[in-house]
C-alpha cells in the first residue's frame, strides 16, 4: 500500500530570482548553483559539472557542501512551480538517474533544496488552496530518491575531504529535512 505525504510549499521556491532575495539575508550560505533555462532544455549544464561533478576542486566541494542555494533562473514569468514543469522535471529526473549532487550541495535553510527534490520524483500532485501550495508525493518514491542519492553524496564527501561523521550528519538533516527517517 502506498502512503502519501503532503507539505505546503511556499511559491516560487526554486526559481533564482525568488532564492536571490534569501540568499543576501543568509551570510551561512556558500553558494548558489543557478541553473538557466536555456540549459535545462538542451539538458547541458557545465556550472553544475565543473561546481559539483568528479573533476571539482576538492576545496570548492567542502566550502558548498550543505550550504549552496541550487535554484532555476528563466521561469519566473511562468505561474507552475519548477517541480510543475515537465522540462524540468525531466530534466532532474534524467540527471538524478546519473549524478545526483543535490542531498550533497543543497541548503535545507531554504525551500529551494526541497523544490529540487520534487522535480526529481517521478509522481507528485499539487493542489492550490485559499492561496497556498500543497503538494503530495508517495512516501516509497522519496525513499528511492534518497537511496539514488547517497552514492553520490558520499562520493563527494569523500573527494571533499569530508570526514564521515560529518557527511553522514549532514545527509540525515537533509534526510529529515525531505521528511525521512534516517539512521546510521
Amino acid at each position: 500500500m502506498s502512503t502519501q505525504t503532503t507539505r505546503q510549499m511556499p511559491l516560487g521556491a526554486g526559481k533564482a530570482e525568488v532564492a536571490l532575495k534569501h540568499a543576501i539575508s543568509r551570510p551561512e550560505l556558500s553558494g548558489m548553483l543557478i541553473l538557466h533555462r536555456s540549459e535545462i532544455e538542451t539538458g547541458w549544464i557545465p556550472g553544475l559539472q565543473s561546481q559539483l561533478g568528479p573533476e571539482a576542486d576538492p576545496q570548492d566541494l567542502s566550502i558548498l557542501a550543505g550550504s549552496t542555494i541550487i535554484t532555476i533562473e528563466g521561469y519566473i514569468d511562468d505561474d507552475r512551480e519548477i517541480y510543475e514543469i515537465p522540462e524540468i522535471r525531466d530534466y532532474f529526473k534524467s540527471q538524478n538517474s546519473v549524478w545526483a549532487p543535490w542531498l550533497f550541495a543543497g541548503t535545507i535553510f531554504t525551500a529551494d533544496l526541497f523544490a529540487i527534490v520534487l522535480a526529481c520524483l517521478p509522481t507528485i500532485t499539487c493542489c492550490r488552496r485559499n492561496g497556498r501550495l500543497h503538494v503530495k508525493w508517495l512516501e516509497e518514491e522519496m525513499l528511492a530518491f534518497l537511496k539514488q542519492s547517497l552514492p553520490t553524496a558520499a562520493w563527494l564527501h569523500d573527494r571533499a575531504g569530508i570526514k564521515k561523521e560529518r557527511g553522514c550528519a549532514q545527509l540525515m538533516a537533509a534526510a529529515a529535512y525531505i521528511g525521512l527517517p534516517f539512521s546510521e
